[in-house]
């Protein structure tokens, strides 16, 4: 594995232009950690996938990869983290046959989850598995403004040392494609405040579908990444693509920006023979 330092990965391991065409579908996620070291898996968030197909997965990757798995809707949406505790158990027990190949397993909150919510978020911090890692991702407005109910979950998450995700859709955002504006829809429109809860903070970034013209936006992210690893800490950095196959390019971009600021080793060559990667 040539990343050092940190975490960098895509949406998934199928949908992306590493595999050449004829790839196998078993083939995808081997191929897919040839070049990154962990993967946001939103499967989870709408099904979850045996405990057979997961302990292939664990079997196709180093040791040092680590998959990052959203909890089920119900969880997080359908019942707002009340009464879901057999959902929350079947899903850490699909994921167990990943053992130490399992990262940070993802609480996202819908945008009807607000401050008045947190005694749940802590309630349901309190009953997870202290052997395994979290995060947390806020969306109600309260929570990137200055009010008590954003003070509270930052302090609620450093006293649990659960990690914070930070989306970032300004690229996205700044797009005026009409087709790219079903997936502007389904993307929130929040402020961008840097903070880090514990060890491994996490962003996603959803660049422009035109990398360039948000490379400004984007590279914003290498000296907070850069900090936070001279800090010691160790963080996660998804990087997305509206159109998603082009998410690994994106990727390779952000890696070379990083590069410049920290010492995080050399991405691989692309898999499968010589590719052009004209978003360097």
């Amino acid at each position: 594995m040539a990343i050092r330092g940190y975490f960098l990965g895509c949406p998934g391991w199928g949908a992306s232009e590493l595999h050449p065409p004829g790839t196998r579908a078993t083939d995808q996620l081997e191929r897919y950690a040839r070049v990154f070291n962990t993967v946001e898996g939103n499967t989870t968030f709408y099904a979850l996938p045996s405990r057979e197909m997961v302990a292939r997965w664990r079997d196709q990757v180093p040791d040092e990869f680590r998959f990052c798995f959203k909890f089920p809707r119900a969880v997080t949406h359908d019942k707002l983290l009340v009464d879901c505790e057999r959902e929350a158990n079947e899903f850490l027990e699909r994921v167990e046959p990943l053992g130490g190949k399992l990262g940070k397993l993802v609480l996202q909150l819908p945008s009807r989850f607000d401050g008045s919510h947190l005694p749940r978020l802590a309630a349901m911090l309190e009953r997870l598995p202290r052997e395994r890692e979290y995060a947390v991702e806020l969306r109600h407005d309260a929570f990137f403004a200055d009010t008590a109910a954003a003070r509270a979950a930052i302090e609620l998450l450093a006293e649990q040392r659960v990690d914070l995700v930070m989306l970032d859709t300004r690229g996205v955002h700044s797009s005026k494609s009409l087709m790219m504006a079903e997936v502007r829809a389904r993307k929130p429109v929040l402020p961008v405040i840097v903070r880090a809860t514990a060890s491994q903070p996490i962003v996603r970034c959803v660049p422009h579908e035109v990398f360039d013209e948000s490379r400004d936006v984007v590279e914003t992210w290498a000296p907070e990444l850069a900090r936070w690893i001279a800090e010691g800490k160790r963080p996660y950095f998804f990087m997305h693509a509206p159109d998603e196959p082009r998410a690994p390019a994106n990727a390779y971009a952000f890696h070379a920006m990083l590069q410049r600021r920290a010492n995080v080793g050399e991405l691989p060559p692309w898999p499968g023979g010589p590719r052009q990667l004209a978003l360097l």
